[in-house]
């Protein structure tokens, strides 16, 4: 049998601090290592980092739309994009959803299956030349 020797309450609470930091900052490494973090949604959606941009998904009913914007907030020129989502349906079965260019800064698409509850995404967005840029997960209530 292995015994662990206790720790004195003092040191206990002298580590408490350090142990917080060393988790602060493992968390936010991952967020700026994954490129995910949250930003703000301006379309009523969820807004999540993916690489060098700012992308709200927005779910209205069947309609999917990813709104890009770039590091000083301005809309990006979507035709040069494209995304695909992997999205939780019904019966945790996962479906893709193929988002397009659809005008200024938006890629949109249509659910043609069920989802139960929230809608759970993860959104790669790629160029057009199919080099992807990153990705993000989402997850948010369908507006009807």
């Amino acid at each position: 049998m292995t015994v662990i020797p206790r720790m004195s309450r003092r040191h206990a609470l002298a580590s408490l601090p350090i142990a917080a930091l060393i988790a602060a900052r493992a968390g936010t490494a991952q967020a700026q290592g994954s490129g995910h973090g949250h930003t703000h949604a301006h379309h009523g959606g969820q807004a999540q980092r993916i690489g060098r941009y700012e992308a709200e998904l927005v779910v209205r009913g069947a309609d999917v739309t990813l709104h890009v914007l770039d590091e000083a907030d301005r809309p990006v020129d979507a035709s040069r994009l494209v995304a695909s989502a992997q999205v939780l349906a019904s019966g945790n079965q996962q479906r893709t959803l193929e988002l397009r260019p659809a005008g200024e800064n938006r890629l949109a698409g249509r659910v043609d299956f069920r989802v139960d509850g929230r809608f759970r995404a993860t959104v790669t967005l790629r160029e057009t030349s199919g080099a992807e840029i990153g990705r993000a997960r989402y997850s948010l209530d369908i507006a009807r």
